[in-house]
């Protein structure tokens, strides 16, 4: 869900694959928020939360900067980029 913060704590090959999607990753796991946590062998673990951030009326993610730009008071930074700005930069999804 969008409405969910990720925080993904694991190692080694699975730790090197994630870190190599870098802020791509929140995409490909369809939240609004993800924290890479390398535990370098210890307990790997998900834990996902729901958000206190507030929804973006466009893009529907829920961010900490949604009416940062107060010409566009229910937008976030990226949808305000993205729509008056050069875009926002995507290698991976």
């Amino acid at each position: 869900s969008l409405q969910a913060e990720v925080e993904i704590r694991t190692s080694g090959v699975r730790y090197r694959a994630l870190a190599a999607l870098e802020d791509d990753l929140r995409f490909v796991m369809i939240c609004s928020k993800t924290t890479l946590v390398n535990v370098d062998g210890a307990t790997e673990s998900i834990v996902a939360i729901s958000t206190e951030q507030a929804k973006c009326a466009r893009c529907w993610h829920w961010r900490y900067d949604v009416g940062a730009d107060p010409g566009y008071v229910e937008l976030c930074g990226r949808c305000t980029t993205n729509l008056y700005g050069a875009g926002e930069h995507r290698e991976h999804a």
